[in-house]
């Protein structure tokens, strides 16, 4: 069963974890040299507490820390970390989630202005996902409804219209939509389109992509990234988690609402620094202003991990991201060995850790997976059906 934190720190902005990416045990630090989830708080040790797995949830042990940890209120020693408890340790409150596909949500068969809320699909740190209806046009929606908690929040409740827009302004086959956003009595709505897995979840169920299911993914994400730099627009967090399928087998691109806009210069100027440290391109690590080239790096190390079912480099995040900035990359081709010679080249060349030996832009990368596509004997037109689930999961 999924299970997330969401951390919450003294600066009131929460983050999510997702507990399927870490390895357990873990350690829970203010320093990424000695911590596998990192809590920027001055009042947590360097390695404060340890995370594992237990029966119904986490097991959560002190590590002999400085200002000690407490769950539910009491200050322990060892403790079992179960969904709906809070953790506080330093100034931070850590809660445990589950995300489950049908997990039941608070407002699950109920009718909100013209949509009808049907299953819960998956709960995240802005509220939950619904499966839904928008009942006038009788198309089916994904509805995520903003939490209580976030909407008696301003700077949240802005935060989430704002990005909604942002995305809304956008059209691309290869973008999830969104359709709508809007508030309902005290409810905020976003409308997207209904999709089904994550490419994330495909590689945790399935095992390393084929060529044709790679080469496809990589082709129409591509396509995304190529829209998103003629409107000057940085991702900033491709990864397989923010790729997504639907019933047709066509890959959309998800969360285009936090992409960052580049200057006059072509370039964007980073005021805090996103992406996932296994997909992050060395110069958005450095927090170095960025353009799309960041993006093509990101997509490139998603392939790797998609074909190989390993990322790039492993260990903690600072490990992690160091390497991406200056450790050479292990070998493509004893670890994908049936990836063609056209594939594994254009994976390394957008790999390149100066931004410059890379290709030049998203569309030169389309053009390169189309020439690849096209040099095979086999069709890439569609996903085979193995790739494509009736399960639909979100996250808020």
């Amino acid at each position: 069963m999924p299970f997330y934190l969401t951390i919450r720190t003294s600066d009131g902005k929460p983050t999510e974890v997702d507990l399927k990416a870490i390895k357990m045990p873990a350690v829970i630090g203010r320093d990424s040299e000695f911590s596998q989830i990192v809590v920027p708080d001055s009042q947590i040790s360097r390695a404060h507490a340890k995370l594992a797995d237990a029966e119904g949830g986490f097991s959560i042990e002190d590590l002999a820390s400085r200002n000690g940890t407490w769950l539910n209120g009491q200050r322990i020693s060892k403790g079992v970390f179960k969904p709906g408890d809070v953790l506080r340790i330093g100034t931070s409150q850590i809660m445990l989630e589950e995300a489950e596909a049908g997990e039941p949500g608070p407002l699950e068969g109920k009718r909100i202005g013209g949509f009808e809320l049907q299953e819960a699909l998956g709960k995240g740190t802005y509220g939950t996902v619904y499966r839904g209806m928008q009942i006038a046009l009788s198309r089916p929606v994904a509805v995520k409804v903003l939490s209580e908690e976030c909407r008696k929040d301003p700077e949240r409740v802005q935060a989430f219209l704002t990005e909604a827009r942002r995305a809304g302004r956008l059209n691309h086959p290869n973008l999830v939509q969104v359709h709508d956003v809007c508030q309902i009595d005290d409810q905020y709505l976003l409308i997207m389109e209904m999709m089904n897995q994550s490419a994330g979840d495909l590689l945790r169920e399935e095992g390393p992509f084929d060529e044709d299911d790679l080469l496809k993914l990589m082709k129409d994400t591509a396509k995304a990234l190529a829209y998103a730099e003629s409107q000057r627009l940085v991702h900033r967090d491709v990864k397989p988690d923010n790729i997504l399928v639907n019933d047709e087998g066509v890959y959309k691109l998800a969360d285009l609402g936090i992409a960052t806009p580049m200057a006059e210069n072509g370039q964007a100027k980073q005021e805090r620094i996103y992406g996932s440290p296994h997909y992050v391109a060395p110069e958005q690590a450095r927090g170095s202003s960025i353009d799309g080239r960041a993006d093509i790096y990101a997509l490139g190390a998603t392939a790797w991990h998609l074909s190989t079912g390993e990322p790039v480099f492993s260990g903690t995040s600072r490990q992690i991201i160091a390497a991406h900035m200056n450790e050479p990359l292990p070998d493509l081709r004893k670890l994908a060995p049936k990836l063609s010679h056209g594939a594994v080249a254009l994976i390394l060349s957008m790999l390149e850790k100066t931004p410059e030996k890379r290709p030049a832009n998203a569309g030169e990368v389309s053009q390169k997976l189309e020439m690849i596509i096209m040099s095979k004997t086999r069709s890439a037109r569609t996903v085979p059906a193995k790739r494509i689930r009736r399960r639909r999961r979100y996250r808020g």
